[in-house]
């Protein structure tokens, strides 16, 4: 009948080690973390039939104490920390006492050790059994290392009594059945040899271990012909003479049953040498580095792929610290999440490598705590995320490019709308200006016209006054006449059909001609207009009716804004392959933030468009005048009063 087993882990590499020599051996186990069996202990375990529970230290003891009583008629075994970490040992201790009978498996134990534990425990299964240990006499003249020997024994559970003489171990040897004696080679009346030999005559099965600082070579002959096992050198390392004592104890208990095990061990071995080659293919060949490392950053293994993440080579990187390999940040960031980690054991970080010539290759990495043979290590999956972080970027890209379009659209929509509410402004101002600029001559035109027809009816007709009412409706219907031309030029100039015929003139004329067609409206408020230029002509290709049309707008412009007895000045300059007639005003200026909206159709400047009358067109038409000559048309405030508007012809 298959077998099945739970072991309950704290992250141990030597409970993967038990769990996969069980699977070797023909059993179905069940490994799980403690803190999952705390989940699911009071409803699907309960339900659940085991041959037996496998208890790793480090366990919470009260797990263990609802496990011992939910499983009350199964075997426990029980997995060993190092006997050197004080603070585990003395809580294994407690674990121990729980399970005084329950059979232990050491870190130093090796795979056929092992086996043959479960064997046993499975081939009994039920019954309450122990290894059988054996009884210790230890012997030393120097207490203190007689009382730190003592300590590493009985961490490691043995039964030990101590001597400090051949007396008092002989009485030792009365009183028990000594199996092993670990002596002192050199003492002060006696040598280790001289209390083997006496232990001997009282218990002839027992064995010997010696210890000694300078071995001699007559002695130690000596003590192999009287059958001692093993002779170990001073400084004495515990984990040596444990190892020692084990193996010796081992051997004994081995020669009475070892057949069967010899040949279902060659079994087991062949198998776990082919699963250990499949994890190591799998190991060595992931596309992802795995590394195995220690709370203070030494790296104990680490896979090729891991030794490519970091540009050097499998043997460079153990021994090395994996913090090192690292940037200052990542570091950080690993620490505080081994720091912060708790119970969990689990976390994932963003890491950087430093690599030799600068650059950074950003990793992700899973990290996990272990148990590396009763030692708290880390494994970590690295992966290069690279091509990830380089899509990221590139969608970051995209998306700002992408907010940017937005936000430029955006504006642009904005300002659309902006344009389109101020020309609808300007188009209701322009429509109320041009409805009172209409009334007003055609009211003028109306009343003097109804004025003629009253006099007319009176004998002699007054003839002085029918031709001051006649002069008033010529006057009126012009300035009407006027303003149709306007409105008339710049529909022809927004559709394009408005006649353009350039030809080589001398501007000067045109410019005096202007100035003297505008004159009468300048004689009325005694404003002088100047034109200033030394050049006698200057020739230009363009349409003079265009050109005269310009000036005559700029010059009426200056007029109807400028104070009675002033001045307009008129410039005209040849700069290279350019033209530049400037007419400059003393009136009231123009704001600044008005002096490009002012040549827009219906636009009036806020200074001047109450009182002055006008449609706000003529300096529109004056701009696209201009943009047919393909010149520049601007304005700007004078330092000592006035405007001044620029017109810049190409010849």
């Amino acid at each position: 009948m298959l077998k099945r087993i739970l072991i309950v882990d704290n992250s141990s590499v030597l409970a993967m080690r038990v769990k996969v020599l069980l699977e070797l051996v023909g059993c179905e186990t069940l490994l799980s973390h403690f803190s999952e069996i705390e989940d699911e202990l009071n409803i699907d375990l309960t339900k659940e039939h085991f041959d037996m529970i496998v208890i790793v230290h480090g366990i919470p003891l009260e797990l263990v104490k609802q496990l011992k009583s939910h499983f009350k008629a199964i075997p426990f075994l029980l997995v060993a920390p190092h006997s050197q970490e004080a603070e585990i040992s003395s809580s294994f201790v407690e674990l121990h006492k729980l399970l005084p009978l329950a059979p232990m498996i050491y870190p130093f134990f090796d795979n056929k050790e092992i086996i043959g534990i479960l064997d046993e425990e499975l081939r009994t299964k039920g019954a309450e059994s122990e290894i059988l240990l054996p009884k210790v006499l230890l012997v030393d003249n120097d207490t203190d290392r007689l009382c730190k020997l003592e300590h590493s024994l009985k961490g490691a559970h043995l039964d030990v009594v101590t001597a400090i003489c051949l007396e008092g171990a002989i009485a030792h040897a009365k009183k028990n059945k000594i199996d092993l004696l670990i002596s002192d080679f050199n003492m002060p009346y006696c040598t280790g040899i001289d209390i083997f030999r006496q232990l001997k005559l009282i218990n002839p099965e027992s064995r010997c271990l010696l210890i000694t600082s300078k071995p001699h070579q007559r002695a130690l002959i000596e003590a192999i012909r009287l059958g001692v096992e093993d002779v170990l050198e001073k400084p004495l390392n515990e984990n040596v003479l444990l190892q020692a004592l084990h193996k010796l104890w081992q051997t004994e208990l081995l020669k009475r049953n070892n057949s069967e095990l010899v040949e279902r061990l060659q079994d087991t071995v062949d198998a776990l040498i082919e699963k250990d080659s499949l994890l190591r293919v799998i190991y060595k060949n992931t596309p992802d580095g795995i590394v195995l490392f220690e709370q203070s950053g030494n790296i104990l293994e680490a896979n090729d792929s891991c030794a490519y993440l970091f540009s050097t080579s499998n043997k460079d990187l153990i021994g090395n610290s994996i913090y090192s390999l690292i940037d200052d940040d990542s570091a950080e960031e690993v620490k505080a999440a081994i720091f912060q980690a708790g119970s969990n054991k689990q976390f994932s970080c963003e890491l950087q490598v430093l690599l030799k010539d600068g650059l950074k290759i950003p990793l992700a990495g899973s990290f996990a705590e272990i148990d590396f043979h009763g030692k708290i290590a880390f494994a970590a999956i690295l992966k290069n995320v690279s091509h990830l972080k380089h899509k990221e970027e590139l969608l970051t890209e995209a998306k700002d490019l992408l907010e940017k379009k937005v936000k430029d659209r955006t504006f642009e929509l904005e300002q659309a709308k902006d344009q389109a509410e101020q020309a609808n402004l300007s188009k209701s101002e322009f429509l109320a200006n041009m409805s009172h600029e209409l009334r007003t001559p055609m009211h003028s035109i109306l009343s003097f016209s109804r004025f003629g027809l009253e006099k007319l009816d009176l004998v002699p007709i007054p003839l002085d006054k029918m031709k001051k009412y006649l002069s008033r409706i010529e006057s009126s219907g012009n300035r009407l006449l006027s303003l149709l031309n306007n409105l008339l030029d710049l529909s022809k100039l927004d559709v394009g059909k408005f006649p353009f015929n350039p030809q080589v003139h001398n501007i000067i004329p045109i410019i005096k001609t202007s100035i003297e067609d505008i004159s009468g409206l300048s004689l009325e408020r005694n404003i002088h207009v100047i034109l200033e230029s030394n050049l006698s002509q200057v020739k230009i290709n363009c349409d003079s009716d265009q050109i005269s049309q310009i000036l005559k707008n700029l010059i009426g412009n200056a007029i109807k804004f400028s104070p009675n007895d002033s001045e307009i000045q008129i410039n005209v300059l040849e700069q290279d392959e350019c033209i530049e007639i400037r007419v400059k005003d003393q009136g009231v200026g123009i704001p600044e933030d008005e002096l490009e909206h002012i040549f827009s159709k219906f636009a009036q400047s806020s200074k001047t468009n109450k009182g002055a009358g006008g449609t706000g067109l003529g300096l529109a038409i004056c701009s696209e005048f201009v943009a047919c000559h393909r010149g520049t048309i601007t304005a700007k405030n004078n330092i000592t009063g006035g405007a001044s508007v620029l017109v810049m012809l190409p010849k």
